[in-house]
């Protein structure tokens, strides 16, 4: 995925974003396999600790078929939709391993539904033909798309969207960035959100990307080289006012506040 854009046409904007208390009704994960299982590099409560760089990777014969998470909250949730990161999450690794194609999504009270995924490390959201309840989960893989290693497939992130489920993971605390730049023809955005990850690009056409802080500088790790860089790594710092910062991009790249919506 490449974009095209002009050097004096990029407008970053800054904001602070609250962290909210997390709800405390954390769940516990299990699985019925995962990759390498003496060691904990692929353990099931990587696919809902917040981090992209982290995945559940199923660990059976084949491609996984029939391989599940199982995710326990203490008490019942009600949700209208789930959340996900559709295979390995770091996006050098994403092509290698097999993405989640079918999905089965079952509870304890034995509702039962198949979902299709697309092939894509974006965020996708399922949603539900009515609201569900339950405090038992399990997500089985039916079918894949085969990665360049077909023997492994594997779940960066899922969460349910509901006021009810807590986090495996409290985010960090000093998220503070968010911005877009402005081209001839449509409006592109970066945001960074408190659980590592983030998105640039357009509506139609995203690209995932995860952030992580270094020193007084956020260091953002993209999935393809941006021309305006020449790299797929961007530092940004934030200097001067608050209320009225300039944010400096790897060293050289200053843009002063938006002050349109985002």
């Amino acid at each position: 995925m490449q974009f095209s854009i002009s050097k004096t046409s990029l407008i970053i904007a800054a904001i602070c974003i609250p962290i909210l208390a997390q709800p405390l009704n954390p769940p516990s994960i299990t699985s019925t396999s995962q990759l390498l299982p003496n060691s904990k590099k692929y353990i099931p409560i990587f696919a809902m600790d917040g981090k992209l760089k982290t995945s559940w990777v199923e660990g059976a014969l084949g491609e996984g078929i029939g391989e599940s998470l199982q995710i326990k909250y203490k008490s019942p949730i009600s949700f209208r939709s789930l959340s996900i990161y559709n295979g390995f999450g770091d996006p050098k690794l994403w092509a290698a391993n097999n993405r989640i194609k079918k999905l089965k999504i079952s509870t304890e009270d034995g509702i039962e539904e198949i979902v299709t995924l697309k092939d894509s490390l974006s965020l996708q959201m399922i949603e539900f033909k009515s609201e569900v309840r339950a405090k038992e989960i399990s997500l089985t893989i039916q079918e894949v798309y085969k990665g360049t290693s077909p023997e492994n497939t594997a779940i960066a992130e899922v969460f349910f969207n509901s006021e009810q489920a807590g986090s495996a993971l409290i985010p960090p605390k000093n998220t503070w960035a968010i911005g877009k730049w402005k081209t001839k023809s449509n409006i592109a955005r970066i945001q960074l959100h408190n659980d590592g990850t983030c998105e640039m690009g357009y509506e139609t056409a995203k690209m995932l990307c995860t952030w992580t802080e270094k020193g007084d500088k956020v260091i953002v790790s993209l999935e393809a080289t941006l021309p305006l860089t020449d790299t797929d790594i961007l530092e940004i710092k934030r200097r001067g006012n608050p209320s009225d910062p300039i944010l400096e991009i790897n060293g050289k790249h200053e843009f002063i506040s938006n002050r349109d919506g985002v």
